[in-house]
């Protein structure tokens, strides 16, 4: 029983899903980057914006000690915000604190940097982060010119506030996209495995006898081609089992008529009551069973070469010369009691190939019955073997009355007999030899070209290189 593995649709959706939700992580963390530090340059601008009204401020009113205590109170109004804290210093070119919050002053007076007109930090007073910008500018009066450092800090609530509501505004998006992209695709994936449901749907209601093919309309290409595929293969399934029907009725028939011919014999050896008519009669039956075995041993020599059997078969180097050696010798009483004269010619070379030596035998044996069978009586029957660059023919030439050449490519079919050669045999001998040939890869070929009259077989085998 074969296993049940996952279903195609369950593998497409697991095989998606999986990049799908790290392209949204992809996508999400570079936008979420992307609008982090727009909102970050935004808010960085507003606190520079502070900066820049302390820095107005002072160089209008200057930097005496009543201009600084206008400047705390205008800072109530300068840095009021609702949600951050906002916390100034204004430090001289000495480091020393002329006005704003001591905390973020003793906290930060180390941090400086000459190079730069303005720059950003974080820090952190009492347990809270601040994000600073310091910023040096000249104010020039009656004393001279002095180097002012200013310094704006606030605190982190609306930048993390507005940085939470750029997050998810945007990672609730992606998943109601990762949500509707499972949805589309799961329904897309389902629609277009439907033809593979409905090539199964259609084969499994069909019945053993109903080889015919599967007509699917509307199908893509992919599932067209396993239509296809399925169609051949039933093709050749009801080939074979139209040519195996065939060939049970043709035996069937062969096979009855010897027995009813012994049958018929039987019932009147029966009824004779005459010794020499008895003896007459059960010579008959004798003939009548002869016949039927030689057709019983012929059907199960070419069961044994069907295609099929190909598997269950070794096939080994062998010399074609001593088989057909073999086979002529075993033949030869045969062709002696025609007074047949029944030659053998061998190759100079050894004539190797790869093969089976009882199928060949059997393949040799038909084509020297049938030569012999057929050819006259005082005739000539030759069996020759020729070695060529690259195959091995096995020749059979014979000086009978030959085979008109239409009649040519029926005499390998199964029971076709010649008409009129006044020949009872079963009518299997050549196909048996026709599929003995394909089981070795071998042609056939059929002529009368090297004779006056007759016949002359071929049956032409791979040469195997021996070294």
């Amino acid at each position: 029983m074969q296993r049940t593995h996952a279903s195609l649709r369950k593998k497409i959706l697991s095989w998606l899903m999986p990049l799908m939700l790290l392209l949204i992580l992809v996508d999400s963390t570079l936008l979420n980057r992307l609008a982090i530090g727009a909102l970050e340059k935004e808010l960085d601008a507003d606190l520079h914006s502070s900066s820049e009204d302390i820095t107005d401020y002072l160089k209008q009113s200057g930097i005496d000690g009543k201009d600084f205590e206008l400047l705390e109170n205008a800072s109530r109004i300068l840095l009021n915000d609702n949600v951050d804290k906002i916390l100034f210093t204004v430090a001289n070119e000495n480091d020393a604190l002329l006005s704003g919050d001591h905390n973020l002053f003793n906290i930060t007076k180390n941090n400086t940097s000459k190079s730069k007109p303005y720059y950003y930090f974080f820090t952190e007073i009492n347990h809270e982060k601040f994000r600073v910008i310091r910023s040096t500018f000249k104010v020039i009066n009656s004393s001279g010119s002095h180097d002012i450092n200013i310094q704006v800090a606030v605190t982190l609530n609306r930048r993390n506030a507005l940085a939470n509501k750029i997050l998810i505004g945007i990672v609730v998006p992606q998943l109601l996209l990762v949500l509707v992209s499972f949805l589309i695709i799961s329904i897309s994936v389902k629609r277009g495995l439907a033809p593979l449901g409905e090539l199964q749907n259609a084969v499994s209601k069909r019945s053993e006898k109903n080889l015919s093919p599967i007509n699917l309309p509307n199908i893509p290409e992919e599932v067209s081609l396993v239509v296809n595929s399925v169609n051949q293969l039933m093709k050749q399934l009801q080939n074979l089992i139209l040519g195996q029907n065939q060939f049970i009725a043709d035996a069937a028939h062969q096979l009855r008529t010897p027995l009813a011919g012994a049958q018929a014999q039987l019932e009147l050896a029966e009824l004779e009551s005459d010794p020499l008519k008895l003896k007459s009669i059960l010579l008959k039956v004798h003939q009548s069973l002869d016949r039927l075995l030689h057709t019983i041993n012929q059907l199960l020599v070419l069961a044994k070469s069907q295609p099929e059997a190909v598997s269950m078969i070794k096939m080994e180097p062998l010399d074609l010369n001593v088989i057909s050696k073999e086979v002529a010798s075993e033949m030869a009483p045969t062709a002696i009691q025609k007074n047949i004269d029944l030659g053998f010619e061998q190759s100079v070379v050894p004539a190797v190939i790869q093969g089976n030596a009882e199928r060949l035998k059997e393949l040799l044996y038909n084509l020297l019955d049938n030569a012999i069978r057929y050819t006259q009586n005082g005739g000539w029957v030759t069996l020759s073997i020729a070695v060529t660059d690259e195959d091995v023919e096995l020749i059979v030439t014979d000086n009978g009355p030959g085979i008109k050449i239409a009649d040519r490519d029926k005499i390998f079919d199964r029971f076709h007999r010649v008409i009129g050669s006044g020949q009872d045999g079963s009518g299997l001998g050549l196909a048996i030899v026709k599929e003995i040939a394909n089981l070795h890869n071998a042609d056939i070929f059929v002529s009368d070209k090297n004779t006056e009259r007759g016949l002359q077989v071929t049956v032409s085998f791979n040469k195997l290189m021996v070294s």
